[in-house]
């Protein structure tokens, strides 16, 4: 325990000194896409790795050296990607599996990433806002499931996690939003609940979606990233559903 709240702590500070005090957010999210992409690949029992992961860090090394552009290099890097991928794959063993499992890695890992990692050039401290959410949704809804959580949520995937502890995390996140918000001034109050909002529905349904694809590989942890706390995955799996979504509602926002 003492391990891993210590790694946990390093942890939230490397990220709240990246996107809080630094221009290096988005070379943080290319690594951990890189990381979070082998991870995937190898519970999804990907054969052929290696086109994946290369394709994917020359699009990154690209973003690097030319500048991570928007909506149309986002498309248009995918796609490549995408061909580049399913071309490579079609003199595999297994044609069909390979494609179809390597697709999907791009489009929960990269597509997502990508996406996050143009947004972090601009808006640094909205990716810093979302992992505080997350952190907040987490650890009320682990607050409010442990005191009154009666009714599992997903009891096959993680029997654990209530619709108390749904609920809970959301009030909890909900306050958090509004304290943090009202002391940093990020943003205006109403598109802080917003965003709180947001990240407390869709956080624990990241979490799930990670813990399917784990328990179908009958694996607990995705892979050693942080000691205490597993791999890449195991730490980012509600980054990855939520902050788009919610970068996705801060943009709409700001058009209204």
């Amino acid at each position: 325990m003492g391990k891993r709240a210590l790694f946990g702590g390093i942890y939230a500070l490397v990220l709240i000194g990246t996107f809080g005090y630094s221009d290096l957010g988005p070379y943080l999210l290319a690594v951990f896409t890189t990381l979070l992409l082998n991870e995937v690949a190898r519970i999804l029992d990907v054969q052929s790795r290696f086109p994946l992961l290369a394709f994917t860090t020359i699009a990154l090394i690209l973003g690097v050296i030319f500048g991570w552009g928007g909506p149309t290099e986002l498309i248009s890097s995918t796609l490549f990607i995408g061909v580049l991928l399913a071309l490579s794959l079609l003199r595999s063993e297994r044609p069909a599996h390979e494609m179809r499992r390597g697709l999907f890695a791009l489009a929960y890992i990269w597509l997502p990433m990508a996406y996050l990692i143009q947004i972090s050039e601009d808006f640094p401290w909205l990716i810093l806002f979302i992992f505080i959410m997350i952190w907040s949704s987490d650890t009320f809804a682990y607050l409010a499931g442990r005191q009154f959580g009666k009714r599992p949520l997903a009891p096959k995937l993680s029997p654990k996690k209530t619709i108390e502890g749904f609920a809970g995390g959301i009030i909890g996140t909900l306050i958090v939003g509004v304290v943090v918000n009202h002391y940093i001034g990020w943003t205006s109050a109403a598109a802080a609940l917003s965003l709180a909002l947001t990240v407390a529905i869709t956080a624990p349904f990241g979490d799930l979606i990670a813990s399917s694809l784990k328990r179908e590989a009958d694996i607990k942890d995705s892979g050693v990233f942080l000691p205490g706390h597993g791999g890449a995955l195991d730490r980012l799996d509600s980054f990855i559903t939520a902050a788009p979504v919610a970068a996705l509602v801060y943009y709409y926002i700001q058009l209204l």
